[in-house]
């Protein structure tokens, strides 16, 4: 059976749901965080003056709403420790994202774990920082499903993040080869750009599993509302949070100001305590490469294994 993909967001929660003055201002937003890069901050492009900004990148998990609450408090913070202006920005897709930040778009990015290894490879990006603790993906079905196991979901719809995502698919298509199934082969795979759209594929019978990350599903504004309407039938191994991650070539002092910043950040104050719940984080601390090398070289044999 052939993986199908699809751009479906949640009901009534598209980035123009409802209509006026709400829409416009949804709009306005998702220019902002979509729009294409200038110069890069702090240490301009080869002939460019530098900007008085850094550029915080985006991994698109969220819509763009949901993207400014969360993160925004984190960017106000850096702001207040480097005495720069913080810039959220984003992009329409995740494939767009990774090429941009392979182009040196971004400043500093929260990227998803498969987007870091390709950075990492190009030699384009470098940890300063992580969140804890680790996160698990999820395979969630309707709590009325008669779906017990990933032996059951056999000849079933089940709508994925993407083909590189660990928590929302590689590990249930590891689950299902450990089964004695192929996945592309004993279930129809839907791959969703919105992640947030998955928990409502699901509960409306669109999809009778969805596979996604815990972490996001706890960060969004429908956790509360859906939660009781699916259960959890699969778990994988822990996975590390996404990296922060600084591009290559940016200036040394501000990279290192930077990992300082969010190496500190323990829940002390109640400014840290205002992202940290946003993210679903315990702390931030600082990290380099060397954090991820386990996880490089998992996700290498990851990928080998399942092809």
């Amino acid at each position: 059976m052939e993986a199908k993909y699809s751009r479906a967001a949640p009901p009534g929660r598209g980035i123009l749901a409802g209509a006026g003055l709400a829409g416009l201002v949804a709009l306005v937003v998702l220019i902002v965080l979509v729009s294409p890069a200038l110069p890069s901050s702090a240490q301009g492009t080869a002939g460019a003056p530098p900007r008085a900004e850094l550029r915080l990148g985006i991994f698109p998990v969220y819509d763009a709403k949901t993207t400014i609450r969360i993160f925004q408090p984190l960017a106000a913070y850096l702001e207040g420790r480097l005495g720069l202006p913080v810039r959220l920005v984003s992009a329409s897709d995740r494939e767009t994202f990774v090429s941009r930040a392979l182009e040196g778009d971004f400043d500093l990015m929260w990227i998803n774990n498969a987007g870091y290894v390709r950075l990492h490879a190009a030699r384009k990006a470098t940890v300063v920082a992580r969140g804890e603790p680790s996160f698990r993906g999820l395979a969630l079905v309707a709590v009325d499903s008669p779906i017990r196991t990933v032996a059951d979901l056999k000849g079933k719809r089940l709508a994925c993040v993407a083909p590189d995502s660990v928590a929302g698919y590689l590990f249930m298509k590891v689950a299902f080869a450990e089964a004695g199934m192929d996945i592309m082969k004993d279930a129809v795979v839907e791959f969703t750009a919105r992640v947030e759209a998955i928990p409502f594929m699901v509960i409306e019978g669109k999809a009778d599993a969805g596979v996604f990350a815990e972490d996001t599903y706890a960060r969004s504004s429908f956790y509360e509302s859906t939660k009781d309407r699916l259960r959890v039938i699969a778990r994988s191994p822990e996975i590390p949070q996404f990296p922060f991650v600084v591009r290559t070539g940016l200036d040394p002092a501000l990279a290192l100001a930077i990992s300082a910043a969010l190496g500190d950040v323990d829940g002390d104050s109640p400014v840290e305590r205002s992202f940290l719940e946003e993210l679903k984080l315990e702390r931030i601390r600082a990290a380099d490469d060397s954090d991820y090398d386990e996880f490089r070289a998992f996700y290498g044999k990851l990928i080998g294994s399942t092809r």
